[in-house]
């Protein structure tokens, strides 16, 4: 049976103010009902079974961790000494499992904070992974059909599709966050694909790899003495240690609705609206208002009167208030403070 790890680290500076250091965003509510974190284990339990699914996170984020899954077995909380970008994280997990399970385990990697609400789809995508990295050796992403030129979004450029397996294609390049134009022209092809920072692998494939192109990682880390070797790692996302840099990467087609909830006005557009046009939560009071978010997180009333289109977001840390489209260089204000 294969195994899931969920990547559970950081913080959503562009939620300011419901995020912060003691509330993740990985911890924000959908639907004013379970957390993103929580729905992504409940997703993977049905894939994986229960036990199969493990969470890497830093040490300072274990509390949250457990107090969102208080299910999870300890075992399965891998812990980072320190925040180190996801190929350390990545690295550091497959290894752990690899001594557990053996070289030829299959591996998966989910981001902790995605919505994807078509499971069966998403069931389906994700056993085509697994069969096709059980007999490849290669690194297996992801890639979603794109149904708008996101520009928060990286991209992958496919090449030829693969025999014998459904929906799976060999990787040109991945293209970091384009401009407006440039993403337009990608959604228009068919062989451009957002990357779901989605993937999986055999054990021995993985480390294999690491050692190719990242050896500086690999030599770095000690498993024997990994708090202090650890402290040394260079913080590099995957896709620069590996992903660029690899000859050995495919991807599995899909269109199930996978996204990246990267800011408020994507978590207004998928959370539904009350009859009066507007997704409210807490202590709330507006008229004369519609299309607008008010998401109170105080005692204290938030009242709304001929409001359009705006972003409401009140917490004990502050309080945000911009136009809808753009919440997300809103957020990012408070760093002025």
């Amino acid at each position: 049976m294969a195994k899931a790890v969920i990547m559970a680290g950081g913080q959503g500076e562009r939620f300011w103010p419901m995020t912060h250091e003691n509330f993740p965003k990985y911890c924000i509510p959908f639907y004013g009902k379970q957390s993103l974190l929580q729905k992504t284990l409940e997703r993977l339990e049905k894939v994986y079974g229960r036990g199969g699914v493990y969470v890497i996170t830093v040490a300072d984020h274990v509390k949250f961790i457990r107090r969102q899954l208080p299910k999870l077995p300890k075992k399965n909380i891998l812990i980072e000494p320190s925040r180190r970008n996801t190929a350390a994280a990545i690295y550091l997990s497959t290894a752990l499992l690899g001594k557990q399970f053996g070289e030829n385990e299959v591996v998966s990697f989910y981001p902790a904070d995605h919505l994807i609400q078509n499971e069966k789809k998403f069931q389906a995508t994700v056993k085509s992974a697994i069969e096709l990295a059980s007999k490849r050796s290669d690194l297996v992403t992801i890639g979603i059909k794109p149904t708008f030129p996101a520009i928060g979004y990286g991209y992958i450029e496919t090449g030829k599709s693969i025999a014998g397996s459904a929906n799976a294609f060999g990787v040109k390049r991945f293209v970091e966050k384009p401009d407006y134009a440039t993403a337009l022209k990608y959604v228009r092809k068919s062989n451009f694909f957002w990357n779901g920072g989605i993937f999986t692998w055999r054990v021995g494939v993985l480390l294999e790899s690491m050692r190719r192109f990242s050896p500086e990682i690999v030599k770095t880390i000690d498993l024997a003495h990994l708090e202090k070797s650890y402290k040394k790692v260079k913080g590099v996302s995957i896709d620069y240690a590996l992903f660029e840099k690899a000859d050995n990467i495919s991807m599995i087609r899909t269109d199930m609705d996978w996204c990246d909830v990267g800011s408020w006005d994507m978590y207004l557009a998928k959370n539904p609206w009350d009859p009066t046009g507007n997704y409210v939560d807490g202590v709330c009071v507006h008229e004369q208002t519609q299309g607008s978010l008010l998401l109170n997180q105080t005692s204290k009333p938030l009242v709304a009167l001929g409001l359009k289109d705006i972003i409401v977001v009140q917490t004990p840390q502050g309080t945000l208030v911009c136009r809808r489209g753009q919440a997300e260089q809103a957020a990012l204000l408070f760093k002025k403070l």
